[in-house]
Order: C-alpha cells, then structure tokens, then sequence
C-alpha cells in the first residue's frame, strides 16, 4: 500500500498542494485496508498525471495502472483510458507507450484487453496517428477469439474500427471490417439497421479497388435488403451492363445521389465491369472496337483507353490491334459465377475434348501412314 501513498504524494505535487489535501484523503482508507476504496480515489484524480512532466509521464502512469490491476475492474481501468485518451493532441506519443503497456501488461486473453484496444484506435484517430495502428488490425480476429468477449463485444468493436477507420480515410480498410461486422449477424435473429446494411453496398459501388461483389450475397443482412432499391442497384453491378445501370437510374431519379455516390465514379465502374463480361463471354474471339463502343455506349476514339483501363484493373488480360481496330480478350474475371457460367465452362472443356481427340486421331493416323511407307520401303530394298 505505500505505492498508493507515494503516488498520492506525487499527484498532489504536480497540483501544488502544499497541504496535500488528497494524501489526507488516502491515507485513512490506507490504514483501513481498503484497497479498492483508496485504488478509486486515485484513479478519480488520475487525469492530474497528464501534467507529469515528459520523463516522469510514463512511470507515474505505469504506476497507477499496476495499482488499479490489482482490482482488475473494468470501471477502474476505463476511467484511466479515458484520462489518457482526452487531449489528443498533447504528449500523443507517450500516451501511446502507456496504453501499449497497459495492453501487454494484462493477460492474453483478458477481456480488458478489448477497451484498452479501443481507446489505442480512438487516441490514433483523434492525433492523426491511425498508421501506427494499421499493422495490428490484421490480428483482431485472433484477439477477438482470445479475448472470449460476447458477441454483442466482437459487433461492437467490429463497427467502431469500421466508423474509425473510415474517420481517417482508411476506406478499403473500414468496408472490411463492416463486412465482418455484418457477418456476424448471419443465422442470428438479432436484426442488423438498414442503414449499416445499405452502407456496406454504396461503399462497396463507391469503393475503385471494389470489383466483385459475390461475397455481399453471402450477407443476410444485405439479402434481406431484396425490396430495396439499393439492392437493385448492388444487383446491376454484380451481373448488370451500362445499359441496365442507365434504365435503373432513369427509372430511380436521384437514386443514386441520394446515396451519397459520385455518377461519373459509378457510371466508369459499370463500363469496366461491363467490358469484363463482354471480354468473357467472347474469350479469344476478336471483338471490334464498334462493338465495344456500342456496349460502353462511349466514341469508337474511347475504346482503348478503356480496354487499357480495364487491364490495369486486372479484369482481362488483352491485346490490341490498332490496324484492325480489333481486341483479342486472353482471359477475363467472371463477376459471377452461377449455373450459366458452369454451363458455358463444361462447353469450352468439351470443346476443348473433343480439339484433343481430333489431335490424337491424326496423330494416329499419320503413324499408321509413316508405318506404311516404312513398310513399302524395306519391301522394295529387300527384292532388290
């Protein structure tokens, strides 16, 4: 209990209070041998450590957590993460050595690991610091396992590293994490708001490096978004053309602004998608740039910026033939893969069969000739 006392003396210092007013306090409940009483009070006061100057910062604040440890309580500890977290601007990079050793200081697989976690993204947030924290997002669902927190705790979680990484610009990043978020509810009865399952499909259109959307169905959430209009749309650029995307938005209008999306973004990510699905339903087959043209519903001059568009991409891979103003697509994503697409791969295999047994009959057939004339020839030199 005299570390209760010495960090008692040393908060009233940095407040300079002569009459030590808090050690006062503390000391009775000391001597009472009330441990959680006296843990209390000091952590009520801990936001005081924040003025420590920079040397004494960590080892003042190292001190309070292994006092408050011994109890172990998640009241306690949250009060001490929310002293650390406010300010954020202010002695940033030693806030984040004293949560990171709060973190590791508690077991593996302690559940206050999860509000620590919390306030170490929230604090990276607010300082503009979130690439300290991107590297260690990738072990959240081992945490989250470890950790044996409720499923109510992993949502939660799940959501706030969404909204957070979104908060800094980390877009790609936040639209995972709401996936896994929503994929949680899968074979729950608990409900999910239509407006985080509505979310995950505007930023997955939005979204450039987003080009397949097959794992969305794999989401109740968003299957139960059917009667939407939203979902009409997700269903345009899963299997749709530009030809679909303009009937929609022309039968919808203001459809797509009032879910907050950019057209020209989504009417360029529809074009790629739709050159996808012309390239694979014409696998190594010459397709004119008129048709292409045609199907983009673009200037015959666009076509190649777009095919080279859509081999960056990594949609197809292709080759150009200015001359002949044709494209030779080599191979192309399906965006789908259902019933039509196994149909259409059984065919390209029989074809592909029947291409061989045509090979080897000639094969075959040009050993028996080769064999024949073989035969004649030793005939002939044997009369002779």
């Amino acid at each position: 209990m005299n570390t209760v006392a010495e960090l008692a003396t040393y908060i009233s210092s940095l407040r300079g209070d002569e009459e030590q007013a808090l050690v006062k306090q503390v000391v009775p409940v000391i001597e009472a041998k009330n441990v959680t009483e006296a843990t209390n009070i000091l952590v009520k006061e801990s936001k005081t450590l924040l003025e420590a100057p920079e040397k004494e910062f960590e080892s003042a604040y190292n001190l309070l957590v292994a006092i408050a440890l011994v109890e172990s309580e998640k009241s306690v500890l949250e009060q001490i993460l929310a002293s650390l977290t406010s300010e954020p601007t202010q002695k940033t990079t030693l806030k984040f050595k004293v949560l990171s050793n709060i973190f590791n200081t508690l077991p593996a697989n302690s559940p206050l690991r999860l509000s620590v976690f919390t306030a170490i993204v929230d604090l990276a947030v607010a300082s503009d610091d979130m690439d300290l924290v991107l590297p260690q997002l990738q072990y959240v669902p081992n945490w989250i396992s470890e950790w044996g927190v409720d499923v109510q705790a992993e949502r939660a979680l799940l959501l706030t590293l969404s909204d957070r990484l979104k908060e800094s610009g980390n877009q790609y990043q936040s639209l995972e994490f709401l996936l896994k978020h929503l994929t949680s509810f899968n074979g729950s009865s608990d409900s999910v708001p239509l407006a985080t399952a509505t979310r995950a499909i505007v930023e997955s259109i939005a979204l450039p490096e987003v080009l397949n959307f097959e794992n969305l169905l794999k989401i109740e959430a968003i299957q139960n978004l059917k009667a939407e209009k939203v979902y009409e749309l997700l269903s345009v650029f899963m299997s749709g053309n530009v030809q679909d995307y303009r009937g929609l938005v022309a039968k919808n209008g203001g459809l797509v602004k009032e879910l907050g999306l950019e057209e020209e973004e989504t009417l360029r990510k529809i074009r790629l998608l739709s050159l996808a699905s012309l390239g694979s339903e014409n696998l190594t087959r010459q397709l004119s740039y008129q048709e292409i043209a045609k199907a983009l519903e673009v200037e015959e001059s666009e076509v190649e910026l777009w095919v080279i568009d859509v081999i960056r991409a990594g949609l197809v891979e292709a080759k150009l033939n200015q001359v002949s103003k044709t494209v030779i697509i080599n191979r192309s994503i399906y965006r789908t893969f259902g019933n039509a697409q196994w149909q259409q791969l059984s065919q390209r295999l029989n074809g592909w069969k029947q291409s061989l047994t045509d090979i080897l009959q000639v094969i075959a057939n040009a050993k028996l000739t080769t064999g024949a004339a073989v035969s004649t020839a030793v005939i002939t030199n044997t009369a002779n």
